[in-house]
């Protein structure tokens, strides 16, 4: 397979395959390809329904929490078995470089692209509002880092 990079213009990298028949090896090499970011790592986390496994893009999780002693995550549509530890997924975010994936509390890592708004108006406890409706609650362990870290309110000195 040939292949060449062309430096252009663009919001965000693309990869256009021309070929003259579309194959199997061709299609599964643009799936391939479509699970990568710009780093070359894979963006998609396998979770479990039943038997069932299916493929989540890091982009559409909302949140992966803990319950029962078993881990979830949780897309817009539905809540799916994730088969690693919560310490797992965060060391596997951190070595992807998915910053946007910040733990809120001992059983929930949020994705703050997903996040509408923060609501402080309980006292002393912040709850974070997904785009989807759902919610949960920041612990007051994790509280200054998702002030300094999300919100950048740190104390003057």
């Amino acid at each position: 397979m040939i292949t060449q990079i062309k430096i252009e213009q663009c919001d965000k990298p693309f990869c256009v395959i021309h070929t003259q028949v579309e194959t199997d090896g061709i299609k599964a090499v643009a799936e391939k390809i479509s699970r990568m970011d710009e780093t070359g790592r894979s963006t998609m986390l396998s979770g479990w329904d039943g038997d069932y496994c299916i493929q989540v893009k890091q982009a559409d999780i909302f949140r992966i929490y803990s319950l029962d002693k078993k881990v979830y995550l949780e897309t817009e549509k539905e809540t799916l078995l994730l088969k690693m530890r919560l310490y797992e997924f965060e060391s596997l975010a951190q070595s992807c470089g998915w910053t946007e994936f910040i733990r809120i509390s001992n059983t929930d890592i949020a994705n703050f692209s997903k996040v509408t708004n923060l609501d402080m108006s309980l006292t002393g406890v912040v709850r974070v509002n997904f785009t989807n409706g759902k919610d949960a609650m920041v612990s007051r362990r994790y509280m200054n880092k998702i002030k300094n870290d999300v919100l950048n309110m740190t104390h003057r000195k």
